[in-house]
C-alpha cells in the first residue's frame, strides 16, 4: 500500500493536532487553558465533552472529493496522486467549561490560521504539506451539521485540510537556483514551470482569501491592494496575459513591476511572521513556503529579463 494512501487520514490528523498544541504553549493566554496535547481529542464534540480532562475537540466530520485537484493531479508524478485529490472537513470546538476560556481558546486558533496556510505532512515526499483553509459555513448549515453531531449549537470553526498538490513533477522539476544562474536566452520549458508555479500559488492563495468570512476577506483583499497598488483580480490578470505571451513567445518586459510587486508583497508576510516573538515549528514550515513563493517569483523575473 502507497503510503499516502495509508497515512493521509492519520497524518492530518496528527499535523493539525501538533500546529495547534504548537500554537497554545507559545501563546500567552491559551497555555492557562490547555495545559498540554492531550487535552486535545479527535472524538465529537458530545463524546469529548463526556471526558471532563479533555478540553478541545477536533472532530473529522466529513471527506470530500475535489474534482480540480483530481483531474490536476494525473498529470503530476507524485507517490500520493490517490489521495491528494481529497479534503478532510473538520469542525473545531473548544470543551473548557467556562465561555470566556472557550472565547479566548477560539481567537488563538483563529489567530493561527490566519498566519498560517501550510501544515507540516510527515510522509508528503515533495514537502507540499497540507493546505488549510476556515469555511464559512451558514447558520442553517452549522444547525444541520450540530443536529447530525447530537449536541446543541456551539461556538466552532469548520475548517477543510487537504493536500498540496507539488508544483512540479519528480522527473521534471528543475532547481530555481540552476535556471537564475543561466545569463543565455532563457529555457523556454523552464520559463514555463517557473511562471505555472507562480500563477498556481497566487491562484490558490487568493482563492482561499475570497472563500474566507466577509470581514476577514476584505481585510485580505485591501491588504493586498495596500501593499501592490493592484487588486487581486488586476494581478490575477496580468499573470494570465503573461502566460498567454509565453505561449506566442512575445514581449514580457511589462510583467516584470507586477511580478517584483507581488515578491514585495509576499515578503511582507515573510517580515510578519519573522516579526512574531514565538514562531511554533508549523509556523517555521510556512516561512520556508514563503520563501519558496518570493524565490519563484524573483527568479522568474531574472529569467524573464535574461
Amino acid at each position: 500500500m502507497i503510503m499516502g494512501q495509508k497515512a493521509f487520514i492519520s497524518d492530518a490528523d496528527l499535523a493539525l493536532a501538533n500546529f495547534i498544541w504548537n500554537g497554545i504553549k507559545n501563546g500567552s493566554a491559551a497555555k492557562n487553558i490547555v495545559s498540554s496535547q492531550e487535552q486535545i481529542s479527535f472524538s465529537s464534540p458530545k463524546a469529548t465533552s463526556a471526558h471532563g480532562n479533555r478540553k478541545l475537540s477536533i472532530f473529522l466530520y466529513n471527506i470530500t472529493e475535489e474534482t480540480a485537484k483530481r483531474n490536476m493531479s494525473s498529470t503530476i508524478d507524485c507517490s500520493n496522486k490517490n489521495t491528494e485529490s481529497f479534503a478532510l472537513r473538520y469542525i473545531i470546538t473548544p470543551l473548557t467549561g467556562n465561555d470566556k476560556d472557550d472565547h479566548a481558546l477560539l481567537e488563538e486558533i483563529i489567530h493561527l490560521f490566519l498566519a498560517t496556510q501550510l501544515l507540516v505532512s510527515s510522509y508528503d515526499e515533495n514537502k507540499g504539506g497540507l493546505t488549510m483553509k476556515m469555511d464559512s459555513l451558514s447558520l442553517e448549515g452549522l444547525s444541520k451539521l450540530w443536529i447530525a453531531l447530537g449536541s446543541p449549537l456551539r461556538l466552532s470553526i469548520s475548517l477543510t485540510v487537504s493536500p498540496a498538490v507539488p508544483r512540479y513533477s519528480s522527473q521534471a522539476q528543475v532547481t530555481l537556483d540552476a535556471v537564475a544562474s543561466q545569463k543565455s536566452e532563457p529555457d523556454t520549458e523552464h520559463v514555463v514551470q517557473l511562471y505555472q508555479a507562480v500563477l498556481k500559488t497566487f491562484t490558490e492563495q487568493s482563492t482561499g482569501w475570497k472563500k474566507r468570512n466577509m470581514v476577514v476577506k476584505q481585510w485580505l483583499l485591501q491588504n493586498f491592494e495596500k501593499n501592490t497598488d493592484m487588486t487581486v483580480e488586476e494581478m490575477l490578470t496580468a499573470l494570465n496575459n503573461l502566460g498567454d505571451k509565453l505561449g506566442r513567445h512575445g514581449s514580457t518586459a511589462q510583467f516584470i513591476k507586477p511580478l517584483n510587486m507581488l515578491a514585495g508583497y509576499y515578503q511582507l508576510q515573510l517580515d510578519q511572521l519573522k516579526g512574531m516573538q514565538k514562531v511554533s515549528h508549523g509556523q517555521r514550515e510556512n516561512l520556508e513556503a514563503i520563501n519558496m513563493w518570493i524565490k519563484d517569483v524573483k527568479t522568474l523575473v531574472e529569467a524573464l529579463g535574461s
